[in-house]
């Protein structure tokens, strides 16, 4: 698999993104898990507690959060079509998010 997005789990694990859509956990020990699956996801950053995970869909315009202990996705940002538009939740249009 090709890997787009690597984020550092601060355990010595890796959470990564690949091209194919899955969001995966690397542990320190090498095992790899499915956490959940995501399009075209070029940005992660892990939040500061380590519960939940952001990503940046390139592909459909949003932003989502996965929860690392059940793999819930739920939309934090972005209506799914290209703009600049202010807004809350799916109000907001963003551009093709490449990071975060």
């Amino acid at each position: 698999q090709q890997l787009r997005a690597v984020a550092s789990d601060r355990a010595g694990g890796w959470y990564v993104t690949t091209k194919e859509g899955s969001l995966l956990h690397v542990s320190a020990a090498g095992r790899i898990r499915t956490v959940a699956t995501c399009d075209s996801c070029p940005g992660i950053v892990l939040s500061p507690d380590g519960s939940a995970l952001f990503l940046a869909d390139f592909g459909n315009c949003k932003l989502y959060r996965v929860e690392v202990a059940t793999g819930a996705v739920s939309t934090v940002a972005g209506s799914g079509e290209e703009g600049d538009e202010d807004g809350v939740g799916d109000a907001a249009q963003i551009h093709k998010p490449r990071g975060i």
